[in-house]
């Protein structure tokens, strides 16, 4: 996949915090804000991503050269300002792929790109908001079409242009547009009827560093964060083959304890677990949804918030990557919740959790053995 990233912003409103950089290369907890979103690319398997740039150029070309990670860098530079639309026009003629993505610069949305990319039709990022004013709402019909794209006002709840737009390579051909433009106003607004856009909606993490509040509040959102994985079945509650009723889930007796005490140390608490019953039709996704709810809640009530839940409802032969001793599950919670492996702690009652953590670069690994047996491994473990 190919990216364009729109980073030749005066960033004005940001001049008061970053006076000597183009915004997108703003500081945020020790590296630039732009490292963020090409991590993102990276993450989701990008090959190619093109820097739109133009204010302080040399300041992005000089720190990136040609390469990050496994994304090659390409510039695409505006002698004049050419306003988002015409920036991504210019920009196109260095794309090979029949579809590409564009990124502003400075925000972030954390969305599956991959679940994006396989609409295969000109789509934008939706984010879902409460009481907003600061952005426009985007209106967006029962079958998930835009219909228009809203003033600025106070809203109760509703969507936001998020900025991450999924656009055909030929997407301006047939329009006769000028060579400055803004993409939003001059084309998605204008041609709406004719693009038949859709929005693929989400409600995850967005943060745009364009005024100083956010730029402060950005520094703590992407501080590295210590966390506690765990096991479900035998590590919280007992294992007694397939639980998926709430009469029938038990909680381990140390289990609430242990918890509390790396949760009061200011650990985030995730759990990952396999659910191979789904796929075996012992019991529904939503039977599954249903037991991790009450669970979630009872833990609550013991003073104890679990940020996350992951499962993989798959079965052996399924061969996907999420089910353990496959990393899958924890190398998707690191991204999405910002993780540091290094700092977290893992614990798991089969030699299956152990390896996934592992290979998912968690340090300190936990083993509580109940009915399975042991087997030899060759990284160190602790058990308990």
């Amino acid at each position: 996949m190919e990216a364009i990233i729109l980073a030749g912003g005066f960033g004005t409103r940001l001049k008061s915090v970053v006076s000597d950089l183009p915004k997108p290369m703003a500081d945020v907890c020790g590296m630039p804000f732009l490292n963020y979103i090409l991590d993102e690319l990276n993450y989701y398997g990008f090959t190619k991503a093109i820097l739109c740039v133009s204010y302080l150029k040399e300041k992005i070309m000089d720190y990136y050269k040609n390469k990050y990670k496994n994304i090659e860098i390409i510039y695409s530079i505006e002698t004049e300002p050419l306003g988002t639309g015409g920036a991504i026009k210019q920009a196109l003629n260095y794309v090979t792929d029949d579809y590409v993505f564009t990124f502003n610069g400075d925000t972030m949305f954390k969305i599956d790109l991959l679940e994006m990319s396989k609409l295969n039709h000109i789509a934008i990022a939706t984010k879902y908001m409460e009481n907003f004013s600061r952005y426009g709402e985007v209106k967006i019909s029962n079958d998930d079409i835009i219909t228009s794209f809203e003033e600025k006002k106070e809203v109760l709840k509703g969507y936001i242009n998020a900025g991450i737009y999924y656009i055909p390579k030929n997407i301006f051909s047939g329009f006769n547009l000028d060579k400055k433009f803004s993409i939003e106003n001059d084309f998605f607004q204008k041609y709406m009827s004719k693009l038949n856009i859709l929005a693929y909606k989400s409600d995850n993490y967005f943060i745009d560093i364009g005024i100083p509040e956010d730029y402060k509040k950005v520094q703590d959102d992407l501080k590295k964060k210590k966390a506690l994985f765990l096991d479900r079945d035998g590590i919280i509650n007992i294992d007694y083959g397939h639980v998926y009723k709430i009469e029938d889930f038990k909680f381990t007796d140390f289990i609430i304890p242990f918890v509390k005490k790396y949760y009061d140390l200011g650990y985030l608490i995730v759990v990952i677990t396999n659910q191979a019953g789904i796929a075996k039709g012992l019991y529904t996704k939503d039977d599954y949804l249903k037991l991790n709810d009450y669970m979630i809640n009872e833990f609550k009530k013991k003073g104890i918030e679990i940020t996350k839940t992951y499962y993989c409802p798959h079965k052996d032969s399924d061969n996907c990557n999420c089910r353990k001793p496959k990393p899958g599950m924890y190398l998707k919670a690191i991204h999405d919740l910002n993780i540091d492996p290094d700092a977290s702690i893992s614990i798991g009652d089969k030699m299956s959790d152990l390896i996934a953590s592992h290979e998912a670069g968690i340090k300190t690994i936990y083993y509580k053995q109940t009915n399975y047996e042991k087997e030899k491994l060759n990284f160190e473990y602790t058990e308990i």
